[in-house]
C-alpha cells in the first residue's frame, strides 16, 4: 500500500483577515486535528475555497522534545491575520535539553503570513510551570490548572494555578511590542494564598514601570521582556 503523502506545513496561498467566530471555530477544529494526527495522515478539509489549513505544528518541534498539547488561534503581531499559540509539553526526558525535565511546559507561537502560509514564532520553553507542579492540587497529573486565550485586542492571556507552600494563583498577559517587534510581557498579577490564612496580590505594569502590592502603588523600572525570557519561576 502507498503511503499518503504528508500535509505541507503551509496552507494553500489564500488567507482571510479576521475570520469570524464560526471560521474560528472551524479553524481551531482544524489545528487540533493537524496536532494529533498519525505522521504520513492527510487532514481533509471541507470544501470551500474560504478554509485555511493549519500547519503541522509538531514538524516545527523536535519530536522527543516538546508534544504540542494545546492550541489558540487569534491576532498576536501586528498585522490583520491569525496566528497560532501552542502548549507544549515535555513528555519525556531530553538528553541534549536537560534545562526542561520531563514535564516541562512552554508556549510556541506560529505567525500566519499575508500570503496565506504560516511562520515560526518564538518558543518560549519554561513560560509554564510544570505539570508535576501544579497537578499537586488533585493529585491527578491530567488535570494540572492551566489556562490559555488570546483576546480580541491581540493578547496572550496565561494564568495557571500551583500548590506548594502556599497557594499561588497566576496570571501573565503578552502582547506585541511595536518598538521592538517581538511578543513580551505587559503585565503579571500574582495572588498567594497561605495555609494558616492572610493572603497577598501584586499586580505589575512593565510598560508602565507601575507595581501595586496590596493595593498600595510604587515604581519600578519600566522595561521589556520578550517572551522567550519569561519564566514560571520567576513569579
Amino acid at each position: 500500500m502507498t503511503a499518503a503523502p504528508r500535509m505541507p506545513c503551509c496552507a494553500p496561498p489564500r488567507r482571510l483577515p479576521r475570520p469570524s467566530v464560526a471560521g474560528g471555530a472551524l479553524l481551531v477544529t482544524l489545528i487540533i486535528a493537524c496536532i494529533v494526527a498519525v505522521p504520513g495522515a492527510v487532514a481533509q478539509p471541507p470544501a470551500t475555497d474560504a478554509v485555511i489549513l493549519p500547519p503541522r505544528v509538531s514538524d516545527w518541534l523536535p519530536s522527543d522534545w516538546w508534544t504540542p498539547v494545546r492550541v489558540v488561534s487569534g491576532r498576536l503581531d501586528d498585522d490583520p491575520y491569525d496566528d497560532l499559540a501552542v502548549l507544549v509539553e515535555r513528555r519525556q526526558a531530553a538528553p541534549d535539553d536537560p534545562a526542561y525535565p520531563r514535564g516541562a511546559r512552554g508556549i510556541f507561537v506560529v505567525f500566519g503570513r499575508p500570503d496565506g502560509g504560516w511562520r515560526r514564532g518564538p518558543l518560549a520553553p519554561g513560560l509554564l510551570p510544570c505539570v508535576e507542579c501544579t497537578s499537586s492540587l488533585s493529585g491527578n497529573i491530567g488535570a494540572a490548572v492551566v489556562d490559555m486565550a488570546i483576546t480580541a485586542d491581540g493578547l496572550l492571556e496565561l494564568s495557571w494555578v500551583e500548590r506548594r507552600r502556599v497557594t499561588k494563583a497566576v496570571r501573565v498577559v503578552i502582547g506585541w511590542d511595536p518598538t521592538f517587534g517581538a511578543l513580551g510581557l505587559q503585565t503579571d498579577d500574582i495572588t498567594i494564598i497561605r495555609p494558616r490564612g492572610g493572603r497577598s496580590h501584586v499586580r505589575r505594569d512593565y510598560r508602565a514601570g507601575r507595581m501595586w502590592v496590596d493595593g498600595v502603588p510604587e515604581d519600578m523600572p519600566a522595561r521589556f521582556i520578550p517572551i522567550e525570557e519569561i519564566s514560571a519561576g520567576q513569579f
